[in-house]
């Protein structure tokens, strides 16, 4: 699945610079090809990379995640989708027990309110679960979600309040603790646990009376969980919000036991411009806004509350959330791979630690036929051939390459068009690059010297070519070389 850099033209070439007959030349597969002529005064912008590995600036934290919802079933079934998230060492595996796309994921087949205590059948749970155990990763399961429509995703038989339209408390924390006395019981760890998904929806921004009610079934759900299993970590997705974090933290809300939210970048396609989304990778609910805090500052803000350290997870994520009338086309293009890029670099430097990416696979050829933007569904592997888009090759890249406690080396860019992050891994130093714009740059590298491998995506293959791929090749670090645009590339000393 891997292509080398010299079958495949020029996009990541040397540059050389003739002195005195001011000659500028692109080294290819076929030799010297000179694009400059004695007289001409044309080149390309230079950007500075600069690595100071003298100077340690801190350690990653990130590990990579992946949803598995309604193609559940062919993951557990296929070998190959599931060497497709072990190699790309996912370590986050996140599904729902309650949507009607996995409906064989819903344990609970009936649930006795008046006794608090349902029926169950965990066969597919059971195997799905170690199934994410044995490719290297744990899973994050999402019990329930609070929306107008609660009912549809609570077990049947379990009764809505009429006044705060939820769960009783009490039946809802039955309910939950459940899972964790199955596992705990058939010995598997699973540890992290959202419930329920997006209540924001329920509550909204400011309506303190359905945030209270909603606190009043989370807590009562924690404390039961933690009751069975003090191992397991508890919370719910949008406490990076800060009317959220703020009234939970003033209120009583339970102890949270990491910060959770969901970044969608857009939910209508083609509302921003690309290079708008490209910043907004690296800045929505990542930094701080006068909505949210960022991932630095809900960690401190708890801090500050509660005197305790807590993780941070992006725990659904991707490019766009459009879906009524099919998703984003550029989810799967260069541009999408550059915003998943540029989102990790970032959640790196800020000290995130896991993302998960919504969602692992979709059906390009249902999702063509069946909706209007020609869009391929928010996967980032085509499951009707199990090949990947550009977004599972960047965190392949990345997955297979940065681990946690890995030291982050300064680096600086001359251009705000280009992106770094060098740091140390098994002993080996990594670069990577993620060009911004659909700009042709020449990259100058600055403070090492020496042979690099090359792993890269760029322009320069179609992201629908059949053939796509990551490219490789070797670079001397001394050498001025090219990058074709929107580009993301790894060196590897």
């Amino acid at each position: 699945m891997e292509s080398n850099i010299l079958c495949r033209g020029f996009s990541f070439s040397l540059l050389f610079v003739v002195l005195g007959s001011a000659t500028i030349s692109n080294a290819t597969s076929e030799g010297i090809i000179s694009v400059l002529s004695v007289g001409s005064v044309v080149y390309w912008p230079r950007v500075d990379v600069s690595v100071n590995v003298s100077r340690a600036v801190g350690s990653n934290y990130l590990s990579l995640g992946t949803e598995i919802d309604y193609e559940w079933k062919q993951w557990i079934d296929s070998p190959v989708q599931r060497e497709l998230v072990s190699s790309a060492s996912f370590k986050l595996v996140r599904f729902f027990d309650f949507k009607n796309t996995s409906p064989l994921l819903k344990p609970c087949t009936y649930w006795n309110e008046s006794a608090r205590t349902g029926t169950w059948n965990w066969i597919n749970v059971d195997i799905f679960v170690q199934r994410v155990f044995t490719v290297g990763a744990e899973p994050l399961i999402c019990l329930g979600w609070a929306t107008d429509h609660t009912q549809s995703f609570i077990p049947a038989g379990m009764i809505i309040n009429a006044t705060t339209g939820l769960p009783n408390p009490m039946s809802w924390a039955a309910y939950c603790k459940e899972f964790v006395k199955h596992f705990k019981a058939t010995s598997m760890p699973v540890r992290f646990y959202e419930t329920m998904n997006e209540p924001w929806a329920y509550f909204g921004w400011n309506d303190y009376t359905k945030l209270a009610n909603f606190m009043a079934v989370f807590n009562a759900a924690a404390q039961a969980m933690r009751t069975e299993d003090p191992n397991v970590l508890v919370s719910f997705d949008g406490t990076n919000r800060k009317p959220v974090l703020n009234y939970w933290l003033a209120n009583g809300g339970a102890d949270l036991d990491f910060i959770s939210f969901h970044k969608y970048d857009c939910g209508t396609i083609g509302y921003y411009s690309d290079a708008t989304m490209l910043a907004r990778a690296e800045t929505f609910q990542i930094e701080t806004s006068s909505d949210y805090y960022g991932v630095q500052d809900s960690r401190q803000v708890y801090h500050n509350a509660r005197g305790k350290w807590i993780p941070a997870i992006n725990s659904e994520s991707n490019y766009d959330s459009v879906c009524d009338v099919g998703s984003d086309p550029k989810i799967q293009d260069i541009v999408g791979a550059v915003w998943t890029a540029l989102l990790l670099r970032k959640g790196v430097l800020v000290g995130l630690n896991y993302s998960v990416y919504f969602t692992f696979s979709s059906s390009a050829s249902w999702e063509k036929a069946n909706k209007a933007t020609g869009g391929l569904g928010f996967g980032m592997v085509n499951s009707d051939d199990n090949k990947p888009w550009y977004p599972y090759y960047v965190q392949k890249i990345l997955g297979s390459n940065l681990s946690v406690g890995d030291v982050l080396f300064e680096t600086t860019c001359s251009s705000s068009d280009m992106r770094a992050l060098a740091w140390l891994h098994d002993g080996h130093l990594k670069l990577l690059l993620i060009c911004r714009t659909d700009r042709t740059y020449a990259v100058h590298l600055n403070g090492i010297t020496g042979n690099f491998d090359v792993m890269r995506i760029d322009n320069t293959i179609p992201w629908n070519d059949p053939a796509r791929a990551v490219q490789t090749g070797a670079i001397d670090a001394t050498q001025t070389f090219v990058v074709q645009g929107y580009t993301i590339a790894l060196l590897s000393s």
